[in-house]
């Protein structure tokens, strides 16, 4: 029952971190997809399409893939690691910790990535582009479902991601609860945990989540191909176009996702625990 609680708070985050930080995510993907500077970029949405076009894909698409991928992660990843603490008897390592977010983050990865796949499309087209077509093409044809899948082979590199965020994060949180005493964090101290667990993490993986981008959005058949051409065609330097923008949405939403779980987590324990005393 605990490990579902847990996933059931990882979605609440998820969902709430990825609306607060969803116009970074639109204008990383259009960033790396694309040819023009920052500011070019947020004068054409606004002109062509005002401030909602930040928020293009979000509903329902992108919160649906938010809630789903998180909460399965952390339900599995939740999971994983107590079944090693118990049968270790002991916490797992950073090292161990980052295999199994790795683990857990590649259970959803079928499940997800034709969601995460059309909301790239969707941030990355045209403002003429018919929406419903896209959607079509990419949710109801087998051609559109194979391409999202043959994408989400990145993701044997970038699960990665979520695999040393988590780590990152479990170790700072850790450390900081023994030196101060507490029994839980902060909101403050969660979302700044978060937020640098996500910029650490992304810097990790950042050229192979660039080349996935351009793979998701039809520029290159996979992301070994779009690593091949950016490489080629622009140099090394390319490959972290967008980075500034990614660390920015990152560490946005890892760290209210963060927050966001923490408080959850801290409100169910003493939730449970009132019941647990008034029963007794």
């Amino acid at each position: 029952m605990e490990v579902l609680l847990e996933g059931i708070v990882g979605s609440v985050g998820g969902v709430v971190a990825r609306s607060v930080a969803y116009p970074f995510d639109t204008l990383k993907v259009q960033l790396a997809t694309g040819s023009i500077g920052l500011g070019d970029l947020v004068k054409r949405i606004l002109r062509e399409e005002g401030v909602l076009g930040f928020y293009r894909g979000l509903l329902p698409f992108s919160a649906f893939e938010a809630a789903y991928q998180k909460g399965l992660f952390v339900l599995v990843f939740t999971a994983v690691k107590r079944l090693y603490a118990q049968r270790a008897r002991r916490d797992p390592a950073v090292l161990a910790t980052v295999c199994f977010g790795y683990l857990s983050d590649l259970v959803s990865v079928p499940f997800t990535v034709p969601f995460e796949a059309l909301v790239v499309r969707l941030q990355s087209a045209s403002v003429h582009d018919s929406k419903m077509d896209i959607i079509r093409e990419s949710l109801c044809t087998r051609a559109g479902i194979r391409r999202a899948l043959v994408s989400g082979n990145a993701y044997f590199v970038l699960s990665l991601k979520p695999g040393i965020e988590f780590a990152i994060f479990d170790h700072l949180k850790y450390k900081t609860l023994k030196s101060s005493g507490r029994t839980d964090l902060s909101s403050g101290t969660a979302l700044l945990l978060g937020g640098s667990a996500r910029a650490i993490a992304t810097i990790c993986v950042y050229p192979y989540a660039r080349c996935k981008a351009l793979t998701q959005s039809q520029q290159a058949p996979s992301a070994l191909a779009a690593l091949q051409k950016v490489l080629s065609d622009e140099g090394g330097l390319a490959l972290y176009r967008g980075l500034s923008m990614e660390i920015c949405r990152g560490a946005t939403q890892s760290a209210v996702m963060f927050a966001v779980i923490e408080r959850l987590r801290s409100a169910v324990e003493a939730l449970v625990l009132g019941q647990a005393n008034g029963r007794s």
